[in-house]
């Protein structure tokens, strides 16, 4: 084997192992849970914080398609928006969340915002079916 080759092949190899280390790397907004749910509570930054809440939503939901899709349809959902759930209710749920639980408010936007949405709209717990009886 050449001197080349060996050199390729240590390089694609080290290469992989980079792509693969930082595929795991997400980024996150510097924001906090706190400024966002300031800006949330203005009248002029309703539209923002709509479109981040949904924004958020949608992602669930669809991490939660990409699962089943995947292979992996148990795979628990963060949280279940009824498909009639307006961008006001779930802004209003989701500010009344963040007083309530001062403790997030210098987390990341994200992790905030998605507390708030797992509590508010919990999924339904899917009924186990009865024991046959013998």
């Amino acid at each position: 084997m050449s001197r080349f080759s060996v050199f390729s092949s240590a390089l694609l190899l080290t290469s992989g192992l980079f792509a693969a280390d930082s595929a795991m790397a997400q980024r996150i907004s510097p924001m906090t849970a706190g400024n966002f749910g300031r800006i949330c509570t203005r009248p002029a930054g309703a539209s923002v914080c709509d479109a981040y809440i949904s924004g958020l939503a949608d992602a669930g939901a669809l991490s939660k398609i990409n699962d089943r899709n995947e292979g992996d349809p148990n795979a628990p959902a963060g949280f279940c928006v009824p498909a009639d759930e307006t961008s006001a209710a779930m802004r209003g749920k989701v500010i009344t969340w963040l007083k309530a639980h001062k403790d997030v408010l210098q987390k990341p936007v994200g992790e905030g915002v998605f507390a708030a949405l797992h509590d508010s709209y919990p999924c339904a717990t899917p009924s186990k079916p009865a024991e046959q009886k013998k």
